[in-house]
């Protein structure tokens, strides 16, 4: 292996600075070692895993709004702006306040969608792929 040592580290720079060049352009991220989400937050680490999601009422029922990307916020800031006031509004940390300022963030990325909720979703991570893996959804706030 420490043969390899040094082909694998101009590897990884090499496809490092291509990530750096796609994202840039307005392309996706393809090497996950770019960012270091796989060493900053592994799934697994904790025994639940908590997310503050946004869903939207269509009819009777919630659909969960994926996070895509706009011309201000890639994914990875949507979800941590979302999981950011998701927080203090969870803890009533000025809580009108950090409402007022989700809802502005809304409807900057999402203006089609009038009515959204704030939930909480908790899941155990070692679960995942099992049959009995269940995501337990808490209501923050409407929004």
């Amino acid at each position: 292996m420490q043969k390899y040592t040094r082909h694998l580290y101009w590897i990884s720079l090499l496809l490092a600075l291509t990530s750096l060049y796609l994202m840039e352009k307005g392309g996706k991220e393809i090497y996950p070692f770019f960012s270091w989400k796989l060493f900053t937050n592994p799934s697994g680490s904790e025994n639940t895993e908590e997310y503050y999601r946004i869903y939207r009422v269509v009819g009777k029922d919630t659909v969960r709004v994926a996070y895509r990307p706009t011309e201000l916020y890639d994914e990875n800031n949507l979800v941590l702006i979302v999981g950011f006031y998701g927080k203090k509004i969870e803890h009533n940390e000025q809580k009108a306040d950090n409402i007022r300022k989700m809802k502005i963030f809304m409807k900057s990325c999402w203006p089609e969608y009038d009515r959204l909720l704030l939930y909480k979703e908790s899941f155990h991570p070692w679960d995942l792929g099992k049959t009995s893996f269940k995501i337990k959804k808490t209501l923050i706030s409407t929004l």
